[in-house]
């Protein structure tokens, strides 16, 4: 399927790839989405604990996952804001919002597949083969 978003195109495997590249907990899709529900303001690591009734740990550990997928800018003082590095990833972020209101499962599973997929991958790497 394809979806017109802001002008782009995002396919489901765009999005499936956004969301495998990007998010390796369902605590970071869900702070993107409450950070794109309140656009335009800006956030301290305190302010969202409080807000999404999470940990310091969950709440860092999304603020540098959605950071280093260019989805946040942040000060020298720890104040975050939703802030897409191009339009193609505020139409990827527009597409899983969306996808998570509809289908949140199939997100989650998404999220979920891809952990799996490293721990695999990570587990494989020490299995002895047998000649």
């Amino acid at each position: 399927m394809k979806v017109k978003i802001l002008g782009d195109v995002v396919t489901d495997s765009d999005l499936m790839e956004f969301i495998r590249s990007s998010f390796r907990t369902v605590w970071s899709v869900e702070l993107l989405l409450f950070m794109v529900g309140h656009m335009g303001r800006t956030w301290t690591e305190d302010d969202l604990v409080r807000e999404m009734r999470a940990s310091t740990i969950v709440i860092r550990d999304g603020l540098v996952s959605l950071s280093r997928a260019g989805l946040l800018q942040s000060d020298d003082g720890g104040v975050f804001r939703y802030a897409p590095g191009s339009p193609r990833l505020e139409a990827l972020a527009e597409a899983l919002a969306n996808a998570y209101r509809e289908r949140p499962l199939t997100v989650t599973r998404m999220v979920f597949e891809d952990a799996d997929d490293r721990l695999r991958g990570f587990a494989d790497a020490f299995r002895i083969k047998k000649d």
